[in-house]
């Protein structure tokens, strides 16, 4: 396969969002040899790949976020942004209009997120299903420590962040591909936003 159209952040961003939704749960699970010879049982196998996918997509959230709010603020300064993983940095210098465009639809997964929790905790108990959840500020501060460590350990630590799942300090849920994940969803409003813009640095 040759890939001709590349060389912007949200690109770039764009191609990640299709393995993320790929790894999502769905109705079938591809189950590797690796974790059926690693496993006891089927349903521990079926476990461990979910647990996997889930683990990768959360890995690629942060990147994709960072792209994409790179991207949305060349487009609004007209210029490269500064190699930093600080993006609440970068959030914070947008206009006011585009941080509340970007504060509403991070809201907006959250509540779906927060519904997954109210009902754990009616089911298996409020101390079982002790999560809570990031807001705007505290998500784009995980953002940039995600960015850093997050693939050496895999285990997510802090506030949960819509990434497809949740978690606390002892356990960590995977969601239905069917709650929405941050990170596609400010790709896609990114995509609409800044419809064929170029390159900042190729204007």
């Amino acid at each position: 396969m040759l890939i001709t159209d590349r060389g912007s952040k949200l690109k770039s961003a764009s191609l990640l969002i299709l393995g993320i939704e790929a790894l999502q749960p769905g109705n079938i699970i591809p189950v590797s040899t690796a974790a059926v010879s690693a496993a006891s049982s089927t349903n521990d196998a079926l476990d461990r790949q979910r647990l996997g996918m889930a683990l990768t997509g959360t890995v690629l959230y942060p990147i994709v976020v960072e792209l994409v709010l790179k991207h949305i603020w060349e487009q609004e300064r007209g210029r490269i942004a500064p190699h930093t993983h600080n993006v609440y940095n970068l959030f914070t210098d947008l206009r006011q209009e585009i941080q509340h465009e970007v504060k509403c639809l991070f809201d907006q997964c959250c509540q779906k997120y927060m519904v997954a929790v109210n009902e754990g905790q009616k089911q298996l108990g409020a101390t079982v299903v002790e999560v809570d959840m990031a807001n705007l500020v505290e998500a784009l501060q995980w953002n940039e420590d995600a960015v850093k460590n997050l693939k050496y350990e895999l285990t997510p630590s802090g506030k949960s962040v819509p990434t497809g799942i949740i978690w606390n300090s002892q356990t960590l849920w995977v969601l239905p591909g069917t709650f929405p994940n941050f990170a596609i969803e400010l790709t896609r409003w990114a995509t609409d936003r800044y419809p064929h813009r170029g390159h900042p640095g190729r204007r």
